[in-house]
Parts: C-alpha cells; structure tokens; sequence
C-alpha cells in the first residue's frame, strides 16, 4: 500500500508532533484513578522488579531512556515512528521491544504523558500505522531465572475505543523456555507461551493483568497481548515476581513414587538429617510428621491408623524449599521429639526432556533417639 507524497508528508509530521509532546510537555496532570473505581494504580517499588536474581527492567516505562525501534534493530520502515523504552544507556540486552501480528499493519508506539500510575510520569501507548485490525504488544527476555522456579508477570492495561473501537483480548504471557520473535512480525507463539486471563472489559480504566509460570531454563520472556478493532492500547506499572510454592499440595495423597534415591538418614534426639539425589538437578524438599505412639502403617491398618493420627492432632510439615538446584540433597529437620517416629516424603523438582518433572520417595520413617 503506497501513500500520496503529501498525506506522508503529513502523516510523519504528526507523528512527529506527537513524539515531541509526550517526551518533553511537562507533567500538568495528577495521576488517574480507575476510572468508575476510584483506585490509583499501585506506586512502582523501583526501576527494575528483582526476585531471585532475575529482574523486570524498566517495569513502568519511566527511567526516561528511549530509542527509535527500527534504527535500534535495523527492522527498516516496518515500524518507523515506534519510540521505545530502554534498559540503559549503554545499549544492553534486556529492553522492551514490540511486536504485531501476522505483519500485515505495522504498529506505532511511543512515549505517552497519560502517566495512569501514581508516580509513573510515562506509559506506552500503540496504535495501528493505518488501518484498525490490531493485534500487537511489547516483550521483554528476562535473564538469569531459575529452572523450575514459578514466576508471575504483571501489567497494568488500558483500551480507548476513541470513536468506534472494540476491545476483544487484553492478557500478558510468559514464554518458560524464552522464545521471542526473530522479526518483528510475529506469525504465532508456540506451545511453551502461556498466557494469564483475558480481560476485554479494562475500556477507558486501568487494569492489572497477570500471569504464572514455571521457568524451563535460565531465561523467560513476558509478553503484553492486545486485540482490538481500531482504539489505542496503553501498557503501565509493571511487576515482576518469584512465586514458587511447596512441591507437593497434598502430602496424604502424593504422586507416585520416582526418581527419588535416599542415601542416609542420620537421626539425634532432636534432629534428623536426610540425604538424597536425583538424576538431575532439582530444587529439593522434604514433607515429614510425627507418628502416634503404638503403631506405624506397616503394623497397623488403615482403618485404625488414620484415625490414630487425626487424634495425634499430627499434621505434615514441610521444610524450606531448597531453590538452588543440585543434585546431592541434604536437609536438616530440627525440634523433634526424642524418641519418637515420624513418617517423611522427600520431593524434588527438576528439568527432564526441556521440562520440569516432579520426582517423590515413598513415604519412609525414622526415629530420633531416646
């Protein structure tokens, strides 16, 4: 599709003006609520979200360092006026970059003073080039992750239908191997993305968006998602956190036993420590609970032993999560009762085949010393 020389003319003109305004127009404005809420967005905790060596960088678009994506990733006129948010000034790595749908209708991003965060003075705001099929976001690779550590994303969105636009996806993603686009036109995302809720209904207000994930290596990258007819899209006040819970929800009913290879338990009267390893590295976790005194499953049945240890009042316990993969494993479990026996289940979880596996034991007893 080719433009008259003076509608081009024009249109880089304004686009021009625009840029102009949203870089150097001083803040006149005090942040928006959401809007028929009332709720200002959450105030950003720095310039980078970091948890657990990996980090967000630029989370809420406002440490003021842009650049013009086409000259910085040599993509020529595909998205010539996009102006986007750096890591650094030196060029790094870790920058949020956009993409489009099928390539069909680039889209325009820049710097927007419509700052919806209560002390963010920058969002991003897209639109189509021409057109209004619309479907388009930013990404960022986020480094330095921890296989099979679970992480949550989190943006802020925003749709302004203008005159006649429709809103119809709104979501954030996470990609757990850290794919990304090779071009700027993105032809699909693959099977290890995984996307939180769509909310379509986040018109004219601010809304959070989130998403969980396991990380399948050491990077990820987190993905905005928009899909409209016509309208622009805002993005603000990012997040970015570890989450990881216990390895195992429900300890009375474990998985089956695998992978799991018990070496020593070594036992005090109050301690016991225990000693496994797995095949490949692996976080590590051990679930263990006082038995009642006068039997143990293996001499007593089920019918008289579950109840036994409902009137114990025993419960399973869970020892912190070990979040440094190995694969030697040692656990320490202090403050326990001398002389007694308790029943313990060691987990562990771990990349097998590009993906993260659980591995359990069965479940196995000890007795501390009188």
């Amino acid at each position: 599709m080719r433009f008259p020389s003076h509608r081009l003319h024009l249109t880089l003109g304004l686009v021009a003006v625009l840029i102009a305004l949203a870089v150097f127009a001083p803040l006149t404005q005090s942040p928006h609520a959401y809007a028929g809420q009332g709720v200002a967005l959450p105030n950003p905790a720095s310039d980078n979200a970091v948890t657990a060596g990996a980090s967000l960088h630029n989370p809420n678009f406002d440490n003021h360092i842009w650049y013009y994506f086409n000259e910085r990733y040599s993509y020529g006129s595909l998205t010539p006026y996009s102006y986007m948010p750096d890591d650094d000034a030196a060029g790094g790595p870790q920058d949020w970059r956009i993409w489009y749908l099928d390539g069909s209708i680039p889209i325009l991003t820049w710097a927007s003073q419509e700052q919806e965060a209560t002390s963010t003075d920058r969002a991003i705001k897209s639109r189509t080039y021409w057109g209004s099929d619309y479907r388009a976001g930013v990404y960022q690779v986020i480094q330095n992750t921890t296989p099979c550590l679970t992480y949550q994303f989190q943006m802020h969105g925003k749709f302004k239908p203008g005159d006649s636009g429709v809103l119809h996806t709104l979501k954030v993603g996470i990609d757990r191997d850290g794919y990304y686009p090779s071009d700027v036109a993105v032809h699909g995302f693959p099977s290890t993305t995984a996307w939180g809720a769509s909310h379509p209904e986040y018109s004219d207000y601010y809304g959070s968006l989130d998403v969980t994930a396991e990380a399948w290596g050491d990077t990820i990258t987190v993905f905005t998602y928009a899909d409209a007819d016509g309208g622009e899209v805002l993005w603000d006040t990012g997040d970015f956190q570890e989450v990881t819970t216990d390895l195992i929800s429900d300890p009375d009913n474990p998985p089956s036993p695998n992978g799991i290879n018990i070496t020593s338990v070594v036992t005090t009267n109050t301690t016991a420590q225990i000693n496994w390893w797995t095949t490949n590295s692996a976080l590590g976790q051990v679930y263990y609970r006082l038995l009642p005194s006068g039997g143990t499953p293996s001499t007593l049945p089920n019918k008289i032993y579950l109840p036994l240890i409902a009137r114990a009042g025993s419960s399973w316990q869970a020892t912190t999560l070990n979040k440094t993969p190995v694969t030697s494993h040692s656990v320490t479990i202090s403050g326990l009762e001398p002389g007694r026996a308790y029943e313990y289940i060691v987990a562990s979880r771990g990349l097998s085949g590009g993906q993260c596996e659980a591995w359990v034991s069965d479940k196995e007893e000890f007795t501390t010393a009188p």
